[in-house]
């Protein structure tokens, strides 16, 4: 006798050994055992999970004329030669889709069955019938003969009239859940006899995509190329996909913070011809298992075997829950731009640089320490300033007026200034900072933003370098400065041409839609040079207020000419 592939060879001859459907057939099996067998079914679902094989299960059981319950007895000759009876009708709908293929069909269902009590007609891929062929069965298929059932099969029921769809039972079949499918095979693995690699399963599932005639296909295939054993590597490099070992070494060196060797694991794949989609969707779902497991220690997961499960908890050890939750989104972020990158390379070796050398999460809560240190500080006075101005500053920060600083002479007895003279009603005076004019050489300091402000900004540039790095490097100028009245200024410390760049019509709405994103109360974004001031032309009220009504920008500043020269 020829070989038999698995798929066929396995192929379910019970309703208990079909796998993954349990609400289904318990249905079916409960419509036997009452009597209660509707006159059409349809059952809808992806590929390989058990569609056509439960329709043969229900015809068996219908026509088996030495059934008591609610399944065949599986010994008569009915039942052994169910496959070939003329009582069972199986239509391909791909290839007899048309009107005459339905005329020819409703004109046989009047004859009574040759044996037994029913004819069953399935009807695979369904969907493929032509609108008129639908029509033409409709009224057959509401009113059948008394011996007559009908079972439709579709992987797209969307492509069915409604019309259809109100007059059969719908049963909807889901893909099989990875531990089943694993379970399966490892069944059927033992009951042949073949020796296997329990780690070379799960590669073989994932492939499968909740299929089981997909999961028994490729493990014959993976069977021959192994000559006659099942092992990870080879079934690895069959499938195209990387080991389950380089994954978790590649994980491993992410969240250990190892840029070479994460940089030369993607290099290995590219030379191997891997999948980098899949390589990449591999190593999500196993940064996804280890923060589920890091996030609840105690969780079980489905397709987590105990083992695996205390390999992933190791694996996450070195990182934290927040750095776990950093470098999953860092490769989510890469997964979608590979899809649309021409340089799919470029964006996984991106997104791993900018995994392993992330930043620590303790970084942050240092900061909100010492700001909160200094606020406490200046609430209780211990921060003393060495000059008046520093003095005066800190008595703005706290909401007091300021006040003059004391001076404290050789004798030790400390004398106050003399009392400030009040100022006029109708001028504020500004205590003046006296200028300092920069050495020679050397640019002068830009002051640091706001803390909120920087934070949002940072995100602001982030997300820039993701989408366009050119201008993520042009914003390596760039300081956020203040935010009034929903405009916040960002100060260049670059030439003409970072500016230029900056102002560009496209990069300015990219940049306004981040900042309204991020920055909180900012609605638009102004650019100034450093070292523009309210002296400055640029500063000047009117120049403000044109620049705010067309949403310009001063690009050039001449001197005027006097009067009657380059007429």
């Amino acid at each position: 006798m020829s070989y038999q592939v698995l798929a066929r060879k396995w192929r379910p001859q019970t309703f208990d050994a079909v796998v993954g459907q349990d609400a289904i057939t318990r249905t079916l099996r409960n419509a036997l055992a009452s009597g209660r067998v509707a006159h059409a079914y349809l059952f809808a679902g992806p590929r390989g999970v058990g569609k056509t094989t439960t329709a043969r299960l229900l015809a068996k059981a219908l026509l088996c004329p030495e059934r008591t319950g609610d399944a065949a007895c599986g010994k008569c000759v009915v039942c052994r030669d169910v496959h070939t009876s003329v009582d069972v009708i199986e239509i391909d709908g791909a290839s007899n889709r048309g009107i005459e293929e339905i005329r020819t069909l409703r004109e046989n269902v009047k004859y009574a069955p040759s044996r037994g009590r029913y004819k069953v007609y399935i009807i695979d891929e369904v969907h493929q019938l032509t609108e008129p062929a639908f029509n033409a069965l409709l009224k057959t298929l509401e009113e059948p003969p008394a011996h007559v059932v009908f079972v439709l099969a579709t992987t797209d029921p969307r492509d069915i009239p409604a019309t259809v769809l109100s007059r059969v039972q719908r049963f909807d079949f889901r893909p099989i859940a990875p531990d089943a499918l694993v379970a399966t095979l490892e069944d059927i693995l033992t009951k042949e006899k073949i020796a296997f690699d329990p780690a070379a399963l799960p590669t073989v599932v994932r492939a499968a995509e909740g299929s089981l005639r997909d999961a028994l296909s490729l493990l014959d295939t993976a069977i021959a190329y192994g000559n006659g054993r099942l092992e990870a590597e080879t079934t690895a490099s069959l499938l195209g996909s990387t080991a389950p070992a380089d994954v978790r070494a590649f994980a491993g060196a992410l969240l250990t913070r190892e840029t070479a060797p994460a940089l030369e694991a993607i290099d290995r794949a590219v030379r191997d011809g891997e999948d980098l989609g899949a390589f990449t969707r591999d190593v999500v779902e196993l940064l996804r298992r280890a923060l589920v497991l890091k996030a609840a220690p105690t969780a079980k997961l489905a397709d987590v075997s105990p083992a695996e499960g205390n390999e992933l908890r190791r694996l996450a050890e070195p990182a934290s829950l927040d750095e776990l939750l950093y470098v999953l989104r860092a490769f989510l972020d890469a997964d979608e731009a590979m899809r649309e990158s021409p340089h799919p390379r470029v964006e996984l070796e991106m997104a791993t640089v900018r995994a392993t050398r992330r930043p620590a999460p303790p970084a942050l809560e240092d900061i909100l320490k010492r700001v909160d240190d200094a606020a406490q500080r200046l609430r209780q006075g211990g921060g003393a300033s060495s000059s008046p101005i520093a003095s005066a500053a800190q008595a703005t920060l706290l909401g007091d007026e300021p006040r003059p600083a004391t001076t404290r002479p050789a004798g030790g007895r400390a004398e106050s200034l003399p009392p400030r003279a009040p100022a006029a009603p109708d001028r504020v005076v500004s205590p003046q900072r006296p200028s300092v004019a920069p050495p020679p050489g050397e640019r002068p300091e830009v002051p640091g933003p706001p803390a909120e402000i920087g934070v949002a900004w940072q995100r602001v540039v982030d997300e820039v370098n993701r989408k366009k790095p050119m201008l993520g490097g042009m914003l390596a100028q760039v300081v956020p400065g203040a935010l009034v009245n929903g405009t916040l200024t960002l100060v260049l410390t670059g030439t003409g041409f970072h500016r230029e760049m900056l102002t560009d019509a496209a990069n300015k709405e990219l940049l306004t839609q981040l900042v309204r994103r991020h920055v909180s109360g900012a609605e638009r974004l102004e650019v100034a040079m450093q070292g523009e001031s309210d002296a400055s032309p640029s500063g000047h009220p009117a120049v403000k207020a044109a620049k705010e009504i067309f949403q310009g920008e001063v690009v050039a500043v001449r001197p005027r000419l006097p009067e009657g020269e380059g007429q």
